[in-house]
């Protein structure tokens, strides 16, 4: 089958083969008890395959700036009002829309004790000084109350930026604080995980906007029937990524490096901004400059003819082939496209049905809009059917026709056994033993391959992993992250010059680098491992596959399946779990922070007559120590995150491909190794006559010649 026939199929199509399937298996499992072992893990297979297809999707992802239209365009891709959307920050977290049946919003928090450990850090951080030990609760309403005094003096008593940077401590706080109202009850009942079946209730779209409940929120998913989306995208709604709330870049970066697609919205009331500019150099630095696609989102009223029109979109196109991006630009009106929608149109009030007919004379303009749209419209579609589509139906596809395969000659087997030309099974005894001892063989020395196999590229991915982080090389992890914490500056000018507190100037310093180097640490890891984890994923196949070479010979041997080739075995498809969190501290190193810095700040009083000396003051003393500290400590935390790639992800990984291909390779001996055990209990088989079985197995044949596809597994 091609891939162009695969992406043809409708997903009901598939679920209707797999259903048909189970039928016969569970037919099967009826007639043949003595083969449920087998007949049972099948049908188990066919079940995760079916929900493995029915709920995957691509993810694209949305972005640009604040107020460039992103929540319209995918309201309009959805044919639905799902997003909030009007004047000011109308997303503060990212949120998914994919195909459904009906209308459903997936609201997923935080444990309670993510919220207490971010709230007790944010807390001590700001007013340590202030609390004399005395624990607060963030969902007391006294205790709030306090908190909320402690804010405004902080608010009126100093500045809240730091180098133009707000305090990212203080955002935290009082977004915690104000949101907890809104979440106390779900965190008392212990829902932190529910559905929204309702598209008139109104408070997805209220986790979706307020910023105060964005550090509660793990995912918001929505599902919806999607009018102009193909079935397999799933549309990604972030927060503009010149938002001035730091918070969300984590989240950011994250799901930028997960789409391999992603949509940059561009407002033609503005066009292209300083920021903008910046963005997207950021986005080329992150290697994500080849997976842009371009829009700009057309506000008719703004550009009052086709001239103007033109002009703009000329303008930008022009400004992003200077800026080196060579891609095609869609220029469209989103909402026109939406308000075109007759049930949309229908639901508009008078003000926005009066700019809609408007538009209408305007003939021109939305000719240029309706021609962009359905060029975007079109690459959506083409995008539906990249490659990781088509891997993803080809596996699936692949594992179906192996299981039809496989009962297929289970039931030839049969056949042949009752119409007599399986004699020396069924009539020697002995005959039955040595064959039995041969398909123990055979399995017991697959087994043994397969286990060499796995273990040889166990070490590859384990030795590859150390070298990664070993590597201490021009362009190494090691060297991008040194150069990181070489770089800091410390805001001197923030010190004070006079201060009864000796502790203030290392504190001041102290606080700026936590907030400053570990989260730039934290994100090149991530792009970093990102990219190793591809390469490395894609050389574990190629060594799993020419290392099971000796067990295609001694299958096909075994078998006389001369068809069976080894790009027939279903490998996984990607490496499958979450990347672990490059961490920079621990518990126990919290605990004695204060102690550390004492020590430091009576190593630096040591050393004051060479400070003095260098003429460097207090604060830039202590700066560079903290440097030193750091980059001390960084391959401890470079090994430690090695032994997480290792045993918590790595090793998953791996685990899964032994299974797969294990069930493989027993698959293909199943069959026969069923046929022995029957063949012991053929005299005894009182249930139907032989004709009456062999007419039976027959029309079980033809039912699965039907689901058999030539073009996988001939």
């Amino acid at each position: 089958m091609t891939a162009s026939n695969l992406d043809n199929e409708s997903a009901k199509t598939f679920s209707d083969r797999i259903k048909n399937l189970e039928k016969i298996l569970a037919k099967l499992e009826s007639d043949w008890p003595q083969s449920n072992n087998h007949l049972q893990r099948w049908r188990q297979t066919l079940t995760t395959l079916n929900d493995l297809r029915s709920s995957f999707s691509l993810p694209v992802t949305c972005i640009g700036s604040v107020k460039s239209g992103k929540s319209t365009l995918i309201n309009t891709l959805a044919g639905a009002d799902l997003l909030p959307t009007g004047a000011g920050i109308t997303t503060s977290f990212p949120t998914t829309v994919s195909a459904g049946r009906s209308f459903s919003a997936h609201i997923e928090l935080q444990p309670e004790a993510a919220i207490n450990e971010m709230f007790t850090r944010a807390l001590s951080l700001l007013f340590n000084d202030d609390l004399d030990n005395h624990r607060l609760s963030l969902f007391e309403a006294a205790d709030r109350l306090q908190i909320n005094d402690l804010l405004n003096n902080y608010q009126r008593c100093g500045p809240l930026t730091r180098h133009g940077i707000f305090n990212e401590s203080y955002r935290l706080l009082h977004n915690l604080v104000n949101g907890s109202e809104k979440v106390v009850e779900a965190y008392h009942t212990k829902q932190l995980d529910f559905t929204i079946n309702d598209p008139g209730d109104q408070r997805y779209r209220l986790f979706i906007r307020d910023e105060t409940l964005s550090p509660y929120l793990i995912g918001i998913r929505i599902k919806a029937p999607l009018k102009l989306l193909p079935p397999y995208l799933a549309l990604r709604d972030l927060p503009g990524l010149d938002t001035p709330n730091p918070s969300h870049q984590s989240a950011i970066v994250q799901q930028l490096g997960e789409s391999p697609a992603l949509i940059y919205v561009i407002s033609s009331r503005i066009g292209l901004r300083q920021a903008d500019y910046q963005l997207l150099e950021h986005l080329r630095e992150l290697g994500l400059e080849e997976r842009l696609l371009f829009v700009i989102n057309l506000d008719l009223d703004e550009h009052h003819n086709k001239n103007e029109l033109e002009s703009m979109i000329n303008r930008c196109s022009d400004e992003l082939r200077e800026l080196g991006f060579t891609q095609p630009v869609y220029a469209f009106s989103a909402l026109a496209l939406f308000w075109s929608r007759p049930e949309i149109l229908t639901r508009l009030n008078s003000t926005c049905r009066q700019r809609f007919t408007m538009w209408q004379d305007e003939e021109e303009k939305l000719a240029i809009s309706a021609a962009n749209a359905n060029r975007f419209l079109a690459r959506l579609s083409d995008l539906g059917k990249n490659e990781a589509t088509t891997a993803l139906l080809l596996h699936s596809e692949k594992r179906l026709q192996q299981i039809v395969g496989n009962t297929l000659r289970l039931i030839e087997n049969q056949l042949t056994r009752l119409s007599g030309e399986g004699d020396a099974l069924s009539s020697d005894l002995n005959q039955h033993h040595a064959n039995r001892h041969k398909v123990d063989a055979v399995l017991k020395e697959s087994e043994r391959i397969i286990t060499g196999i796995c273990n040889d590229v166990e070490k590859y991915g384990f030795s590859s992993v150390t070298g990664w982080l070993n590597d201490k090389g021009r362009n190494s992890l090691h060297k991008h992250l040194s150069r990181i914490i070489d770089s800091y500056h410390p805001p001197l000018e923030l010190l004070p010059e006079k201060s009864r507190n000796p502790l203030t100037p290392v504190r001041i310093i102290d606080h700026h680098f936590q907030l400053t180097v570990p989260a730039q640490l934290r994100e090149r890891v991530v792009i970093e491992t990102v990219s190793f984890m591809e390469s490395l994923h894609r050389e574990i196949n190629t060594r799993l596959l020419s290392g099971c070479t000796p067990l295609f010979i001694i299958c096909e041997n075994f078998t006389g399946q001369e068809s069976i080739k080894p790009e027939d075995l279903a490998l996984p498809i990607k490496i499958e779990g979450e990347i672990p969190e490059f961490t920079l501290s621990s518990k126990a190193e919290e605990r004695f922070a204060i102690i550390d810095k004492i020590r430091d700040l009576a190593v630096l009083w040591s050393t004051k007559i060479v400070r003095f000396k260098h003429h460097r003051p207090l604060g830039e003393e202590y700066s560079l120590q903290l440097k030193k500290a750091t980059l001390k400590e960084l391959p401890r935390w470079l090994t430690n995150y090695r032994e997480q790639l290792k045993y918590a992800f790595l090793r998953h990984h791996l685990k899964e491909c032994r299974e797969l291909i294990s069930t493989f390779f027993i698959d293909l001996t199943a069959s026969t190794e069923i046929a022995l055990e029957l063949s012991a209990q053929f005299t005894g088989d009182s249930r139907l006559t032989t004709a009456a079985k062999i007419e039976e197995l027959k029309k079980t044949e033809t039912l699965l010649g039907e689901l058999r596809n030539p073009g996988i597994m001939p």
